[in-house]
C-alpha cells in the first residue's frame, strides 16, 4: 500500500479527480461521513491544499490494471472543519484507515475528529492512530459522540484534568 498526497493540477483534472474521490467516499463511507465534511471537500480548490491544517491523502494498492484506490482521507482546519476517512471494503481490517489517519497526523502535527460512540471500527482506527478521547458530545444526529484529539508528544506522560492538575496528584 502506498499513501500519497493529492496536489493541485489543472482545473479540468482537479474537477475530475475531486469528483472521483467524492464518489469513492460516498460508496465506501458506510453513510457515516458527515455531510458538512463532504461539502467542505466538494468546495475544495487546489489553492486550499496549501493552507495550514488542510490535507488530502489517498491510499493506493497495486492491482492488475495499475494502482487502485484503497482509501481516502481529507482533513480541513486540523479536523475541526472536516475529518473524513473511507476505506474500500476489500482493504478494511488491514490498518489502511489507521495508516491514512497516522499519515495525516504526521503531516499536520495535530488533529481532532468526532466519532459516534457506536462506530467501533472508526474509534479503533482513531485510537490506533494516536488520538485520545477528550470529551463526550451529542452529535448532529443526537448520538453520543467522542471528541478525539492528538496528544502532543511531550504531554503524553502528563495527562491533565480540566483544571490543570495532573490526574495522579492527591486532591485531599
Amino acid at each position: 500500500m502506498q499513501i500519497s498526497s493529492v496536489y493541485d493540477s489543472s482545473p479540468e483534472r482537479w474537477k475530475l479527480k475531486l469528483s472521483g474521490l467524492l464518489e469513492f467516499l460516498k460508496q465506501n463511507g458506510e453513510q457515516r461521513l458527515t455531510l458538512r465534511g463532504c461539502r467542505v471537500l466538494a468546495r475544495l480548490t487546489p489553492e486550499q491544499l496549501g493552507l495550514p491544517g488542510v490535507s488530502l491523502l489517498v491510499a493506493t494498492v497495486r492491482g492488475q490494471n495499475g494502482r487502485q484506490l484503497a482509501g481516502v482521507s481529507f482533513v480541513s482546519g486540523y479536523g475541526k472543519e472536516a475529518c473524513l476517512v473511507a476505506v474500500h471494503p476489500l482493504y478494511r481490517n488491514r490498518r489502511t484507515g489507521t495508516a491514512l489517519l497516522s499519515a495525516q497526523l504526521q503531516r499536520l502535527g495535530r488533529l481532532e475528529c468526532q466519532v459516534a460512540c457506536d462506530n467501533a471500527a472508526s474509534l479503533r482506527m482513531c485510537f490506533n492512530s494516536g488520538l485520545a478521547a477528550v470529551d463526550l458530545l451529542t452529535g448532529k444526529t443526537g448520538k453520543p459522540t467522542l471528541l478525539l484529539r492528538s496528544i502532543p508528544q511531550e504531554g503524553k506522560a502528563d495527562i491533565l484534568m480540566q483544571g490543570g492538575d495532573p490526574l495522579w496528584q492527591n486532591r485531599s
